[in-house]
């Protein structure tokens, strides 16, 4: 039998062509999924903000509910006050947080018994303790602190940079908009400097009274059939931010090494197989096994978050590399151009080094600020 013919080696054109098409790839790649991906955090931040807006904006609804009815009359003022003393806990995972605060009701009459039905929106009173009360002629004034715990939805698109906004809302759940009003303590509202959450800082509190709409009448029968029942309420928001990124390094320090190391291959002769492939597979269940501990941080809802995504770079950087050395291998074992594979290796260190550090720092920034 007659031998193969050798495979020709390329000649100088054919390789600048072939690096040229090699190189726009992989920037290709990182400059496609960072446009992408920051993209999508822009436009998620930009979207929670204005949410954010809208909740704590007395003349705007609240996205996504019921708009409420302020056409009625509104009834007696009753001036109400909010103090957070504490927040004992709270929970991205399991979607709650623990509010500990004093609430105080001041009004002019006695028909009315404001603290009697009153109900914390979206969460449950643990505790309710009077603490004060003071009758002079026809003013009344009572002050109790309350513990509650209340559910939240917590948006984790951008986490591990996340930011939230907490409401704290009371409600008389008896007395409509139209029998009595709540108006906001604003001279003696406040947050204790206690208040502190561990991984945030607090960034900004406003107060204000809302209009709160439910879409049917519950069964009231003082209210016309198809009528909606509106309370006045009285909203509290803190707003919390990350306060520096030690998380996001905490979290992603292991994936980080396991990008480097497997990029440590490309120093390695490309026939020797074990370390040349070897690492960048140790990389891939590194990365893969750090993808895991991050979904532990966050509630099972099915959505990624930007932890997920930065997990999916850095295995998607790893099997890049992989694919490098497989190609690195071809050249240098089967077409016999050691020159050409050890100068793929050095451009494709640098490129994909660059691409995976600049895709990171671009997405974290898109997240974050």
């Amino acid at each position: 039998m007659s031998e193969a013919p050798p495979e020709l080696h390329l000649n100088p054109a054919q390789e600048r062509r072939w690096f040229r098409t090699w190189n726009l790839a992989i920037i290709l790649l990182f400059v496609v999924c960072g446009s992408i991906l920051c993209g999508i955090l822009w436009q998620t931040k930009r979207t929670q903000r204005l949410q954010q807006h809208q909740v704590m904006e007395a003349t705007v609804p609240d996205p996504g509910v019921t708009a409420a009815d302020t056409t009625g009359p509104t009834g007696a003022p009753v001036k109400v006050g909010l103090y957070l003393e504490r927040i004992p806990e709270l929970s991205v995972k399991d979607m709650t947080w623990t509010a500990v605060f004093d609430v105080w009701f001041r009004w002019t009459g006695a028909d009315l018994n404001p603290a009697a039905a009153m109900v914390v929106m979206e969460g449950s009173i643990e505790s309710k303790e009077k603490l004060a009360e003071v009758q002079e002629g026809g003013e009344h004034y009572e002050r109790y602190r309350v513990v509650a715990k209340i559910t939240k939805v917590f948006p984790v698109l951008r986490f591990p940079l996340d930011e939230h906004l907490l409401t704290l809302a009371v409600e008389n759940g008896e007395l409509g908009r139209n029998r009595m009003l709540f108006v906001p303590d604003t001279e003696s509202s406040s947050i204790s400097s206690r208040v502190a959450v561990p991984g945030y800082h607090i960034a900004g509190w406003s107060i204000l009274e809302k209009p709160h709409s439910y879409k049917s009448t519950r069964g009231d029968p003082r209210l016309a059939p198809g009528s909606k029942s509106t309370h006045s309420q009285l909203r509290m928001g803190i707003f919390l931010e990350r306060g520096n990124w030690g998380l996001y390094l905490k979290m992603f320090q292991g994936l980080f090494i396991a990008v480097v190391i497997s990029l440590l291959a490309f120093f390695i002769k490309p026939t020797d197989l074990d370390p040349r492939f070897g690492l960048g597979l140790g990389a891939l269940f590194a990365a893969v096994a750090n993808s895991y501990l991050v979904g532990t941080f966050v509630p099972d809802t099915g959505e990624l978050t930007m932890a997920d995504l930065v997990n999916m770079i850095g295995i998607f950087t790893i099997l890049v590399t992989l694919v490098e050395s497989t190609v690195s291998l071809y050249l240098y074992d089967h077409r016999d151009e050691k020159a050409l594979s050890r100068r793929l290796d050095q451009v494709s260190f640098k490129l994909i080094l660059a691409g995976f550090v600049l895709l990171n720092v671009v997405l974290a920034i898109a997240a974050g600020l």
